[in-house]
């Protein structure tokens, strides 16, 4: 079990780890050190790219299709309820 002291323990070690770093190691790491990440994509011919593009097109008509029967079966059910609560 550990105890109360055990975090400020945790506290003054991680401070003294921080002193022993000078601020030339620190300015040498974020600068000069860290270059840049480049992208690389993998290269699709053109007609690679066109099933691709047809295939997300596809699925797009597809979700939509999707979303516009489930508002409308929303829609009915909402007014079902409505019209139970009324005549009902």
């Amino acid at each position: 079990m550990g105890s109360a002291s055990q975090p400020m323990l945790v506290i003054k070690a991680n401070r003294a780890l921080l002193k022993k770093r000078k601020f030339k190691d620190i300015k040498d790491l974020l600068l000069e050190n860290s270059g840049k990440t480049e992208l690389e994509f993998k290269q699709v011919s053109a007609k690679e790219m066109a099933i691709i593009k047809a295939d997300i097109r596809k699925k797009a008509k597809k979700a939509y299709e999707l979303e516009i029967i489930t508002y409308f079966i929303c829609t009915f059910i909402v007014l079902s309820f409505f019209y139970w609560l009324i005549y009902f």
